[in-house]
Order: C-alpha cells, then sequence, then structure tokens
C-alpha cells in the first residue's frame, strides 16, 4: 500500500481530506491561450493509467471516475488536433465505459461560439453516454458543480426527496435542524481539469469556490487531481513537477485490435466524429 501510496502521489492523485487544491488554486494567475484538448487527453491518459493500477491490485471495482473540465473559449493552443482528440474519447470510452468514468464538459459564456458548439457535440457523438456538456454563464459556475454532485449521487439538497441514480434508490427526510444524510456507494476519483487562459481572471474565483464546496462533500476514501491548462497543461496536484510541460501526443493505446477496429474514417458521413 506504501508503494501504491507514492505512485498515486506522482501522478497526482490526493485524498479528498487532504488535497491541497484549495490552497494551490487561488494563487493560479490566468493568462496565456487554451489548450483544451492537450489537457483533456493528458486527464485521460492519467485516468487510464490509475485504472490499470487499480486493477492490477484488484480495487478497480471500488472506484468511480468523475471528469470535470471547464472552459470558456475555443482550444487556440494544442498540439494535439480535433480528429486525433475524438479518435481518443472514442478509444477512452471503449477503456472506461459510463459505469466507470463520467465526464462533465463545462462551456462558459460560449453559447454563441459556434465553434465550440460544433467541436462540443463531435466529442459528445464519440464519447457516447459517458459525456455531458453544460453550457452556461459564470454566475452558473457554482451551481453547475453542485448539480454534477447531485447527478453522480454525492449530494442531495432537497427536504423529503426519493433520489434514483444508477447504483440505489433513497428515501430520505430531513428532521428539523438535522443534516441531510448523503448515502454514497462508490469512492469516487475527481479530476478537475480547469482552463486557467486569460479570458478566465475575472471568473476565478467562482471556480476556486465551486472547487472548494465540491471538495468538502467528498468521502474520505475518495481521490482527488486537479490540472490546469492555458498555454500549457500543469497536473497542479502531481508531486516532483518542477516544471510545466506541453501534454505529449497520445501514445498508442494498449489493446491495438480493439482500437483500431474502431478507428476513424474521416470520408465517411455516417462518421461519429464527422464535425460539421
Amino acid at each position: 500500500m506504501i508503494q501504491l501510496a507514492a505512485v498515486l502521489g506522482l501522478l497526482g492523485f490526493e485524498p479528498a481530506g487532504q488535497s491541497r487544491l484549495n490552497s494551490l488554486l487561488p494563487g493560479v494567475t490566468c493568462d496565456g491561450a487554451t489548450a483544451f484538448r492537450d489537457a483533456v487527453i493528458k486527464g485521460n491518459q492519467l485516468m487510464l493509467q490509475l485504472f490499470a493500477l487499480f486493477c492490477k491490485e484488484g480495487i478497480n471495482q471500488k472506484f468511480q471516475f468523475v471528469h470535470v473540465v471547464l472552459t470558456d473559449g475555443e482550444d487556440n493552443k494544442s498540439q494535439i488536433s480535433l480528429q486525433e482528440f475524438l479518435r481518443y474519447q472514442q478509444y477512452l470510452e471503449q477503456e472506461l465505459p459510463q459505469n466507470i468514468l463520467q465526464t462533465f464538459y463545462i462551456g462558459v459564456n460560449v453559447e454563441n461560439n459556434t465553434t465550440v458548439q460544433k467541436e462540443m457535440q463531435a466529442i459528445l457523438r464519440c464519447s457516447g453516454k459517458s459525456a455531458s456538456y453544460y453550457p452556461i454563464s459564470s454566475n452558473e459556475i457554482n451551481e453547475i458543480f453542485q448539480k454534477i454532485q447531485m447527478q453522480i449521487g454525492i449530494r442531495i439538497q432537497e427536504q423529503g426527496l426519493i433520489i434514483a441514480n444508477n447504483q440505489a434508490r433513497i428515501a430520505l427526510r430531513q428532521q428539523t435542524y438535522e443534516p441531510v444524510v448523503s448515502m454514497q456507494i462508490n469512492n469516487y476519483i475527481v479530476l478537475f481539469t480547469l482552463d486557467v487562459s486569460g479570458s478566465m481572471k475575472n471568473n476565478w474565483y467562482k471556480v476556486c469556490y465551486a472547487v472548494k464546496n465540491f471538495l468538502g462533500i467528498l468521502g474520505q476514501n475518495d481521490l482527488v487531481l486537479g490540472i490546469i491548462f492555458n498555454d500549457e497543461v500543469k497536473v497542479l496536484t502531481a508531486n516532483q513537477q518542477p516544471t510545466t510541460k506541453k501534454v505529449k501526443q497520445p501514445s498508442q493505446p494498449p489493446r491495438k485490435p480493439s482500437y483500431q477496429s474502431r478507428q476513424v474514417d474521416q470520408t465517411s458521413e455516417s462518421c461519429c466524429c464527422q464535425i460539421f
């Protein structure tokens, strides 16, 4: 277990109750461009690494991955092309299906950006049922984080409701002056992949507040990881990371037959990765 803890630290995963995100995020400076695809792929790769490690340890069924990706503009800096990104999301959906991973893309003030909307539609088609997209205003950042908590089953706000999710159907009633009890079935691994480009400057404090509230409701056995991105991608919570570097091009997925069978024919009109 000591070795496992060391690997978790090197990858950037921390116990929720001991996470440094609440102290690190407010000190981040928002500037630069937006390497959205590079950052998401970096998170994907870390999840696959951790899942492989958990499979080796025989504890892979105890955790559910949650990837929260927030950006406020179109990608203008990634090394990874859109088509490469879409193919990788197909592969990821096969390796980490809906019951293992849920990805929540949040677009802040992008409702009038047709490029972002079209690219997000393509991403959702390639991700199957594992991904959701929420275009919101900057005033809704904390609200959408709470909605995600409720959707995955770790937050219950209303009184006397019957909450149904994929794992359980739970009847709850709140007594006077008593807190609502949230029944948690899984242990969660939550990745926050957050845009820190220049345009996020005026809204960054809202993101920090939303993340702080999210962390506050996680359990002691849950894990969290923080990635920030602008021109570059940085795993904020990783140990022994003196510098920030661009994410590498996604390596060839380990299970070649399953991946190659789902390669995208870019000439096909019916391809799920068709952009327009």
